[in-house]
């Protein structure tokens, strides 16, 4: 068993709330083992035994006159209902920080769940000197050679307790019987000794064997460590593309924008004819004003961005526009943008699977950042963003104060991109209500410590979507732990 010290690892969450019936009449802190007086006072078993050797029987209350009190007159306090009360007192670890933890249960979370307490190798009864955090403690014991010669020592130990018990025996014996025995017993002595040198030398062989296994250990340490660094080139590199990735991406997505302003001014000077949408025209002419106007899945272009603006925005005032599974890109974002600097009505706008990029999402971030759009929900899923467009958008929420809903999922966002919204929802923003991430493969657990910062200090963001994401099972129980004391906040992993 590790050795822990208990009693100065804690410190209680709201000591003022505490009733002052439960706290010692001697030291002013909540009883710990408590015992009563036949003065009706009551105080811990320590304080009062310390008080009682210090006074020679006086009560430890102040202006008590009873002094004739001994350690016999001491009574346990029994009662089911105020042992109960002090073991559900909240404590906060000074250790590692952990707070609201029952003080019943202290010692099980020291013993168990306290990363950062200072423990003693349970080889310590074998002059093992090492001590060290308890989250370092299995990893010392896998490499403690007096450990694991334990089971080795300890049949040795028992079996020459053994030998030594059988020479008491054979000793007394021969001694009452007759010096020929006693020769018998000398021979049976030799041979015992004997037999204490083969086990010495069978140790002797194993420490050599162990030694052995410990260069063995090190070697493997040196070639994991090898291949680590491997890895960390492979990712580096890997990294490198996604940005080249990135910038080729957004020279395509500007090289389009300049293909369809070519196309307009064409257009413009009546080389080709005037471009018409009947289906489209059609489904926004049905549309009932002031409502929801559903345009997914209508095939819909860059090209037909301005009819939507002028029928549904403008003139059918809709509160909500959904355009998802459509071909807009950032040329058609880029146009919707513009016109919600004058929008009064739309609140919901959802681009959902197109092909918007991180140049469309700049669009949109500009225009938002200003804080005078009323819009409060923006879907973006499965638009190929990167880091970049997750850039414009933690800096857009650092000033906009309306967006409650931003859905990012299925995108190509990774931990850095993570990180710059955590950061913004941790220190700047305190009006988004609902984060959706999920379904982007190259967050990983490296933003699980950032993403737990933020749950502890943002203060509005009530559900974040997470799950399909490469984030380990070790990862996902710190991320739900962290969840729990959120209150009304749902993670969904």
């Amino acid at each position: 068993m590790t050795t822990i010290i208990l009693n100065t690892n804690y410190e209680y969450m709201d000591k003022a709330s505490i009733d002052k019936d439960l706290f010692c009449d001697y030291c002013n802190n909540p009883l710990i083992d408590p015992i009563s007086t036949p003065c009706n006072h009551t105080f811990c078993r320590d304080c009062i035994e310390s008080k009682l050797k210090q006074s020679c029987g006086t009560c430890a209350k102040a202006k008590c006159k009873n002094k004739s009190i001994t350690m016999n007159d001491l009574i346990p306090v029994t009662e089911r209902i105020v042992l109960n009360m002090l073991d559900r007192l909240l404590v906060k670890c000074t250790v590692c920080g952990t707070m609201n933890i029952q003080r019943g249960s202290f010692e099980k979370h020291a013993e168990n769940f306290c990363s950062k307490l200072t423990v003693n190798c349970p080889a310590a009864d074998l002059k093992c000197p090492w001590s060290g955090p308890n989250d370092q403690l299995q990893q010392h014991i896998s490499i403690c050679a007096i450990e694991q010669m334990r089971l080795m020592v300890a049949d040795i130990i028992k079996n020459n307790h053994q030998l030594k018990e059988q020479v008491q025996k054979m000793s007394e014996q021969c001694y009452k019987d007759n010096s020929s025995y006693t020769k018998e017993l000398q021979e049976t002595n030799q041979c015992l000794n004997a037999r204490v040198e083969q086990l010495n030398e069978a140790l002797y062989h194993e420490k050599i064997r162990l030694k052995d296994l410990q260069t063995e250990f090190q070697q493997l340490k040196a070639s994991i460590l090898q291949d680590r660094t491997q890895i960390n080139q492979l990712q580096t590199e890997l990294q490198y593309e996604k940005e080249d990735l990135t910038r080729i991406d957004e020279r395509c997505n500007k090289q389009e924008i300049q293909i369809n302003q070519l196309a307009d001014k064409i257009n413009t000077k009546g080389v080709l004819s005037t471009y018409e949408n009947p289906q489209l025209e059609h489904c926004l002419l049905k549309s009932q004003p002031r409502t929801v106007i559903d345009l997914s899945k209508q095939q819909l272009f860059d090209r037909d961005i301005e009819t939507v603006i002028k029928q549904a925005l403008i003139e059918k005032e809709c509160t909500r526009l959904d355009l998802g599974y459509n071909a807009i890109t950032a040329k058609g974002a880029s146009i919707i943008a513009d016109s919600l600097k004058y929008n009064t009505t739309l609140e919901e706008l959802d681009f959902h699977n197109n092909h918007i990029s991180d140049l469309g999402v700049h669009s949109l971030a500009e225009v938002l950042s200003s804080n005078t759009s009323i819009l409060r929900a923006l879907g973006l899923g499965s638009n190929g963003i990167t880091d970049n467009g997750a850039e414009h958008l933690a800096e857009m929420l650092k000033t906009n104060q309306t967006i409650t809903w931003l859905a990012l999922a299925g995108n190509q966002i990774s931990d850095r991109g993570v990180k710059l919204l955590a950061n913004t929802l941790a220190y700047q923003n305190t009006s988004l209500l609902v984060l959706s991430l999920h379904v982007n493969k190259s967050i990983s657990d490296a933003s699980v410590d950032t993403i737990i910062d933020m749950l502890q200090r943002n203060k509005s963001l009530k559900k974040l979507w997470i799950q399909d994401c490469n984030i380990s099972d070790d990862g996902k129980r710190r991320l739900r732990e962290a969840a729990k004391v959120k209150q009304g906040f749902l993670l969904y992993m």
